[in-house]
Order: C-alpha cells, then structure tokens, then sequence
C-alpha cells in the first residue's frame, strides 16, 4: 500500500544544500537538496567546501526516519531523462539505485 503524498512537505522539512562544481563544463554548478522527510531532525553533511568527491562517494547522511533528495540544475543544462520504461506519477514502479536517470546533451 502506497501512502499519500504529503502537499507541501518539502517546504517545512528539514533540508541541506550542498552545491557542486561538475567537472563536465556542460554541467557546470548543481545543487544537491536533501530533505529529511517526517520524523527526520537531522541533515548530516559531511563533505566539506572544496573536497572533490566521486559518484558514489558519501555527502552526508540523515538521522531518525524517511528522506528524499532533489538535484537542482541551471537553466542552460540540457539533460536527457531515461525513465526506464515508467510514467512519472503515484504508480510508477522503483528504479534501481544506481541506475542512470539522465545524461547530458552536448548541444
């Protein structure tokens, strides 16, 4: 059973920016939100300001239930999304962790 989007959640969630200078110049800067959803209290970030960090590498962590993140990119970023055969929306199924989610156009 699938529970009901909360509207507004992101809002008043506890939340941790962490921005990123990609070394792809078509990707430039991006911003990673983490929102630490319901009963979480804690945003943990634990890289510091000009580490250099690989996919995969850990940002942070959160403490004390459920979270969700957000990857924010500029206007001029042209991406290509690979849904994995899904519909965006309250029954779509998981994509696996890991799993490309886009790619970056090189217009």
């Amino acid at each position: 059973m699938r529970s009901a989007p909360v509207a507004g959640l992101t809002q008043v969630a506890t939340r941790a920016l962490i921005f990123i200078e990609a070394g792809h110049p078509a990707i430039g800067l991006m911003c990673f939100m983490a929102v630490g959803m319901a009963e979480v209290s804690t945003c943990d970030i634990t890289v510091s300001v000009g580490q250099r960090v690989g996919k995969g590498e850990q940002l942070g962590m959160f403490h004390f239930g459920g979270s969700t993140h957000c990857l924010i990119f500029r206007p001029q970023t042209k991406l290509d999304f690979d849904l994995h055969g899904e519909t965006p929306g309250l029954d779509a199924g998981n994509i696996a962790v890991n799993a490309r989610l886009a790619t970056v156009r090189q217009d």
